[in-house]
This record gives structure tokens, C-alpha cells and sequence, in this order.
């Protein structure tokens, strides 16, 4: 492969990403934590575990990156303008 189609393999899908980012933010956005809170609420109102240790499983392992919309749209800005950037350096190869 040439050198301006890995620019274009690179860029091209970054900026689709990074643009998909900025405009639906809420596409995104996994619903990990509040899934992870109702659950436990479940459980602590007499909900029976789904299987072996589950509750010990949600203590122990509670979701950790958790991005927000406004993060999501920093993120993809800069996915965005690496994406271009990436394109406009194989442009001028």
C-alpha cells in the first residue's frame, strides 16, 4: 500500500467516527453505570441473584469509563480533526 492510501485508511475513518461523535453523542453513551445502580437497588430490595455471586461480582467490578455527552463531543472533536488531518497529509503526498 502506498503511503497516501495509509493516510486515507487512517484518516477517512477516524473523521466518520469522530464526526458520528459530535453529532449523536447519545448513540454512544453506554447506560454501564445506572444499569450497574438499578441493579444493585434490585438486589438490596430482595430481587434474586441471576446467577452464582452476582452481587459480590457488581461490588467488586463497577464500570469504570463512563463518558458523558460533552466528553463524547471533545473526544470526536479531536478524532475529527486528526481524521482531516490524516486526509489532508495524503492528499499532498
Amino acid at each position: 500500500m502506498s503511503d497516501t492510501g495509509l493516510w486515507f485508511v487512517i484518516g477517512a475513518p477516524l473523521a466518520v467516527t469522530g464526526l458520528a461523535a459530535i453529532i449523536r453523542p447519545q448513540s454512544l453513551i453506554r447506560e454501564s453505570r445506572r444499569n450497574w445502580e438499578a441493579r444493585l437497588r434490585e438486589l438490596d430490595s430482595g430481587a434474586p441473584e441471576a446467577f452464582f455471586e452476582e452481587r459480590r461480582e457488581l461490588e467488586a467490578f463497577p464500570p469504570r469509563f463512563d463518558p458523558g455527552p460533552a466528553t463524547l463531543r471533545w473526544l470526536g472533536g479531536g478524532g475529527l480533526v486528526l481524521g482531516v488531518t490524516c486526509l489532508v497529509m495524503g492528499l499532498s503526498r
